[in-house]
């Protein structure tokens, strides 16, 4: 599947843009099916676009009832801490819907939290945590299956990039990326070179049975990455390069994170 680049003047107009695209697809999705499930990711640029999702008056017209917010990634720390992708995305854009009563709760499938003790957590060791990753994992899994069936896929993820070229919790050399196992959906992630240390995250096959995907970013910061990611596929020193949709795959990039690209 081809990659297509689209570029903006501007990280702001980048992420207006991204935003009335997102709710264009659900909307345009929403017309011909029952529902939508849409996988979100985290950091500064999803929450730009969060944000412009909210103030957008594009949002009045999807019909949240039937719209599943799901999440592509995430980090496994206690439920009220603040680096929580759900949680952010929450306070910048969809909180307001359930408020409103537009979004359903139960439509809103976060990855599971760490419940352990504070104490727990400060004493844990490798194995420990590796066995609270992996029942979290199987249990994100199981939700995916029974919503969405044995091949869980969704029909828009969205996704960020960093400066070393990861997407999700996906990272260079750590071996997540390249687990190619179609009944493993969800992958822990521990010692993860970006705190905090232990995420969660979608492997790429399930990111591949995805219709659509878009990977967004902005800035001269990531111009190293998008130029490497762009340049190859399926590399595991650029896990960015796996991104890839079924149907369409689409990179947004403002002119900054573009500047590198021939």
């Amino acid at each position: 599947m081809n990659r297509h680049v689209i570029t903006y003047p501007t990280a702001a107009m980048l992420s207006e843009a991204t935003a009335d695209r997102i709710l264009l697809e659900l909307g345009d999705c929403l017309a011909v099916q029952d529902r939508v499930n849409v996988a979100l990711t985290g950091g500064t640029d999803a929450n730009d676009i969060y944000s412009m999702m909210q103030a957008s008056i594009l949002s009045k017209s999807v019909d949240w009832e039937r719209v599943h917010l799901w999440w592509s990634d995430e980090r496994f720390v206690p439920p009220e801490d603040e680096d929580r992708n759900a949680g952010q995305a929450r306070d910048a854009w969809f909180g307001s819907l359930i408020q409103q009563g537009l979004l359903p709760k139960s439509n809103v499938h976060e990855m599971p939290v760490d419940l352990r003790e504070p104490q727990q957590i400060q004493e844990a060791s490798d194995a420990d945590n590796d066995r609270a990753l992996l029942l979290a994992a199987q249990a994100y899994n199981k939700e995916l299956v029974n919503e969405l069936g044995e091949e869980p896929s969704f029909d828009l993820a969205i996704f960020g990039v960093g400066p070393d070229g990861h997407f999700a919790s996906l990272f260079p050399d750590h071996g997540e990326a390249e687990l190619d196992d179609p009944q493993i959906n969800v992958v822990g992630v521990s010692h993860s070179p970006k705190l905090p240390p232990l995420r969660m995250s979608l492997t790429v096959p399930c990111i591949r049975r995805t219709r659509k995907v878009w990977i967004f970013t902005s800035t001269t910061q990531k111009a190293n990455a998008v130029r490497a990611a762009l340049s190859v596929h399926d590399d595991p020193h650029v896990p960015s390069s796996y991104g890839q949709g079924r149907e369409e795959t689409l990179w947004l990039l403002d002119r900054d994170a573009a500047s590198l690209l021939q």
